[in-house]
């Protein structure tokens, strides 16, 4: 495949790690990110990837912010940050990047993200990722991989865009990210979900690790009832998982050891949560449907009142 110019959004564990293997692979890749010290780091050490692998890369292009980035006329646009970043991230872009001929595609947390994006780009040029690496951000230009259940997916929103699909897919999987394009992306989009929303509305709620939560009885009974509420409002929207898929979950999150998820991480650092498209949205769709989903509505309401604390705090 001919080299691609490759825009990354975002370089914490998931931009991060696919940076360095798009990268390896030989495209241009161009990454963008506000944090200066981590973009500084990169510029003069490198990025280093660490845990199921090792690289380490120095791309030739940084930005810290997205405004400048159409300059170097990218094919492909990922966008790695936080959802709840979205609609600042899209009011920075400038329009010519917004109206050129950019392929976009989210690879976020969380529900509904490629909409917010195709309400400001054309819906051909847009996306959807479900990823199924992750890693931790260490410090500055290092990013430790703790795992990849490949395959990642990637689908198309309008019929415009399968082709683009197909092409990114390969992109992905050619520098060793195994991907598959798919016309049924939010069957994937809505058990990632899943598996996030159990545990993490928990953990941002009481500050325990996956570990911790699983080990007491009162709030494993919290994840399981989360589990089961989001089960029921994917299977309203057609998303049949299969008899095994509950014990399956509860299996993987009780060897899950003292895994942080990223909403606790993000509460204790006092920043804002993907609330919004994960626990609240899961909570807003079953209601849609009549499907009740109380402890989603609750731990959300929690979340929002623990961002509201530490937004005063921050005044």
């Amino acid at each position: 495949m001919q080299p691609k110019t490759i825009g990354v959004i975002g370089v914490g564990p998931v931009g991060g790690i696919l940076s360095a293997h798009l990268h390896s692979s030989g495209h241009n890749v161009v990454l963008v990110d506000a944090w200066k010290e981590h973009v500084d780091h990169i510029r003069t050490q490198g990025l280093r990837i660490t845990g199921r692998e090792d690289l380490l890369v120095k791309p030739a292009h940084l930005l810290t912010s997205v405004e400048t980035l159409n300059a170097f006329k990218p094919e492909f646009v990922f966008i790695c940050t936080k959802a709840c970043d979205l609609d600042a991230l899209l009011h920075q872009m400038s329009d010519a990047l917004k109206g050129s001929k950019a392929v976009f595609i989210s690879a976020q947390n969380g529900i509904d993200t490629e909409k917010i994006i195709a309400a400001h780009i054309e819906p051909a040029r847009v996306l959807r990722a479900a990823i199924s690496y992750a890693g931790v951000l260490e410090g500055p230009g290092e990013i430790r991989e703790t795992f990849f259940n490949p395959p990642n997916y990637i689908g198309w929103l309008a019929a415009g865009g399968e082709a683009s699909c197909r092409q990114a897919a390969a992109v992905m999987s050619e520098c060793g990210l195994t991907t598959e394009a798919t016309e049924e992306i939010q069957r994937f989009v809505w058990r990632k979900t899943i598996l996030n929303t159990c545990t993490m509305a928990v953990a941002a709620v009481t500050g325990l690790n996956m570990e911790e939560m699983m080990d007491f009885a009162p709030t494993a009974q919290l994840v399981d009832r989360l589990l089961k509420e989001s089960i029921a409002v994917a299977a309203a929207y057609g998303f049949d998982y299969g008899p095994r898929f509950f014990d399956s979950v509860m299996e993987f999150n009780a060897r899950a050891g003292p895994h942080r998820p990223s909403m606790m991480v993000d509460i204790e650092k006092g920043r804002r949560t993907e609330n919004s498209v994960l626990i609240r949205r899961v909570a807003e769709y079953g209601e849609a449907k009549g499907v009740p989903a109380p402890v989603h509505r609750t731990l959300a309401n929690l979340i929002d009142a623990l961002e509201m604390r530490n937004l005063r705090r921050r005044h």
